[in-house]
């Protein structure tokens, strides 16, 4: 499905501090009966990581919507810098032009941070928080990606990027290769065959970082399980760990498990977010001491 969305970014122009207004459509699923779910991707991805997800969350009884962020998989590509606040506002559009007071929210690598400035900024529209392998850019992305921040790397990129490209990336992203299947690489792949999706992921590179959502980490108050696993060669222990600091989060590491959580231990991830999410008030996992807080299960 296809929905048109419009928001408004306050910016600086030759005139001064000016709100520019913005158009455009983003494509969709939207799935099932119950509480609304929104699942939000990383930079590069699609709602296509959520594939081993959708099914038991709907089984679960929740209606599972699953975005393509603009600027990715099959929507729009508003004229914007694509940061992670920029996101925010086109969440809460999003979630507007549909309609929904109210949702929880899982979230997968740098959507994490986008989640997170959006439930900072809107409280009273996020029940519980689900942020998997969280994180931004960082050296340890492979060189290929780095190099999008540069114009010849740019420039190499929008002519060059093949799905054998996309394997290498893929590569240090999975821990378990037997996982990424040519069936894998091409569902990665095919919204990255456009033009403007790879511009939008060579402008995220140059723009896109947590350093906004890390700063408002002590003032989300929604209930918050984060995932990470132990082989994650993307983003590494300690954003996680930072991401725990939400008060009263509970931290999920995953063993021989890279970045991709919810897709290469679905079934752990499934569980352990199912019970999170239904659990009552009174069953809620109480705040323990900051030393031991953070880390309450290793499998």
């Amino acid at each position: 499905s296809y929905i048109s969305v419009s928001f408004q970014i306050t910016g600086h122009t030759e005139l001064g501090r000016e709100k520019i207004f913005f158009e455009t459509d983003i494509h969709y699923v939207d799935i099932g009966e119950g509480e609304p779910l929104l699942l939000v991707h990383g930079i590069g991805q699609s709602l296509y990581t959520w594939r081993r997800n959708v099914d038991y969350f709907i089984s679960e009884g929740y209606r599972v919507i699953a975005i393509d962020l603009a600027g990715f998989g099959y929507s729009g590509h508003p004229n914007i810098y694509y940061t992670a606040e920029e996101y925010a506002l086109i969440l809460k559009a999003f979630l507007d032009a549909l309609n929904i007071k109210r949702a929880h929210i899982a979230a997968c690598s740098t959507g994490c941070a986008i989640a997170v400035c959006f439930a900072a900024a809107y409280s009273e529209r996020v029940g519980k928080l689900v942020l998997v392998s969280p994180g931004s850019p960082n050296p340890g992305y492979p060189l290929g990606l780095r190099l999008l921040a540069t114009s010849l790397g740019g420039a190499a990129f929008k002519m060059y990027f093949s799905e054998s490209s996309l394997r290498s990336v893929l590569q240090r992203a999975y821990f378990d290769a037997t996982q990424m299947t040519k069936e894998v690489v091409e569902g990665y792949y095919a919204p990255l065959r456009s033009k403007e999706a790879r511009e939008t992921l060579i402008s995220c590179m140059k723009h896109f970082n947590d350093e906004y959502a890390l700063s408002l980490l002590k003032s989300v108050k929604s209930e918050t399980l984060v995932f990470s696993g132990t082989e994650d060669r993307i983003h590494d222990i300690s954003s996680a760990r930072a991401y725990a600091g939400i008060p009263g989060s509970k931290h999920i590491r995953i063993r021989n498990c890279g970045h991709l959580v919810h897709e290469e231990k679905y079934s752990k991830f499934n569980a352990e977010s199912g019970e999170f999410l239904k659990a009552r008030e009174e069953e809620e996992i109480p705040v323990l001491s900051r030393r031991y807080r953070r880390e309450l299960v290793d499998y």
